[in-house]
């Protein structure tokens, strides 16, 4: 149940609105006065509705109190001044007296959705710098940051993005960075992620149910307007999903109709081969231009395997709470010898399986899964093969990890997780 704050002089006034806000499933505190407002510790409630007339100090002042509180003015004296006054103080709403009644509820019902909304988005954020950290961009290669400055430096906000490299090489990063140095950082940055969808949902999923020419889908397409659309896999959509998908682009921009929308698609194959091989339809491809990015292998970039284990070994240290663990020497040797087929995402993958393991302040090459024979690495293991990890860790871990997380910490998908539970007959313990 929601918690409001009401502070209205007027007794008779209160206790209407106090009655009113009870009947529909509010619970209220009412307070005369901002001394009295402040004494019931205004950061603790979910809305506070505030005359703006009261004895004493003004109701604005309670805007000095409520921190992320959203705070609905009220007046009997209407007018844009008053409004804009409150509104520039940080006020999230304004209505004027008398007031109907299903007004104001709709008004506290919209300021409470706005900011439950606000409140989801800086939580969705932090959790964004937790998984791609800032200072795992500022430990790239000079060539990775090539392509960033390129991304950056883009001259129109609506020019698409082709981002190409093999999987776990940091183009979702890449992606984001695009999104976040954009004027669309503020609209929505979606994700299609085709390969998890089967062939015939796939054209429902990306446009959606369209009832006729002048109404836009309600699919992934539409949910990106004002924003950018990231595709993950472009080739999964047939050559006639790809035309339809660049000419409603193209329309949209020429138009100037919904959905506004900046296009990024990730793919391992350059578009030139993409086409070559009817991967990728040529009117599609001609929308990148020359906005084409590499997002090069871990084993072509090793200048950047020393500074990201350095961030990884940081990162999961903090996380796990374990005390200060160091790589030694022959482990350095071992990953920079390694070829890492799954690019950045292994490497991610062994420093916390690393972290986990080991049972000291340092990381030995039997920590990393990682052998090294002749100058050559390859993931057979020296301590666990990856059957033998992947059955330790779920055993060890699925007590108090979710399926998703678990996921997560191994670097597949939930799917996949599953799929390999199954074939190890490793049903979850309930």
């Amino acid at each position: 149940m929601n918690r409001i704050l009401l502070l209205e002089d007027e007794d008779i006034i209160r206790k209407q609105i106090m009655r009113l806000l009870e009947r529909n499933n509010y619970e209220v505190v009412g307070a005369a006065n901002l001394e009295e407002a402040l004494s019931h510790y205004p950061e603790s409630f979910d809305l506070i509705l505030a005359d703006i007339r009261l004895p004493g100090p003004d109701g604005n002042q309670i805007l000095n109190y409520s921190e992320q509180v959203p705070v609905i003015m009220m007046t009997s004296y209407a007018s844009v001044r008053s409004a804009v006054e409150s509104m520039k103080l940080g006020a999230a709403d304004y209505i004027s007296k008398p007031f109907d009644h299903d007004e104001l509820l709709m008004t506290i019902a919209r300021s409470l959705r706005e900011n439950r909304l606000s409140a989801q988005n800086a939580a969705m954020r932090r959790d964004l710098n937790r998984l791609y950290p800032q200072t795992e961009v500022e430990s790239l290669s000079p060539t990775m940051q090539k392509s960033i400055e390129g991304i950056k430096n883009l001259s129109a906000d609506d020019q698409f993005v082709y981002l190409q490299g093999e999987r776990g090489t940091g183009k979702e990063l890449l992606s984001r960075l695009c999104h976040e140095n954009s004027e669309r950082n503020r609209g929505p940055l979606v994700f299609a992620d085709l390969p998890m969808y089967q062939t015939a949902e796939i054209e429902g999923l990306l446009f959606g149910a369209q009832k006729d020419d002048r109404r836009p889908g309600s699919g992934l397409l539409q949910a990106a307007h004002g924003g950018t659309l990231v595709v993950r896999s472009i080739s999964v959509l047939s050559l006639d999903q790809q035309l339809a998908l660049a000419t409603q682009l193209l329309e949209a921009k020429s138009r100037r109709r919904p959905p506004n929308v900046r296009l990024i698609v990730l793919a391992i194959d350059p578009p030139p081969v993409a086409v070559k091989e009817n991967l990728l339809h040529t009117t599609l491809a001609d929308l990148f231009g020359d906005n084409i990015f590499p997002s090069l292998p871990l084993r072509e970039r090793r200048d950047d395997i020393a500074p990201l284990t350095a961030q990884y070994l940081r990162l999961f240290v903090k996380r796990y709470r374990k005390r200060r663990i160091v790589l030694s020497t022959d482990s350095a040797h071992a990953l920079q010898a390694y070829q890492w087929p799954g690019n950045i995402n292994e490497l991610k993958s062994v420093i916390e399986r690393a972290v986990l393991m080991v049972d000291s302040e340092e990381i030995k090459p039997v920590h990393l899964g990682i052998n090294v024979i002749d100058g050559k690495a390859s993931h057979t293991g020296l301590d666990l093969s990856l059957d033998a990890y992947f059955r330790y860790f779920v055993l060890n871990f699925e007590d108090r990890l979710s399926e998703t997380e678990l996921a997560s910490k191994l670097g597949i998908s939930r799917k996949a997780l599953w799929e390999r539970r199954q074939k190890m007959d490793l049903p979850r313990r309930v």
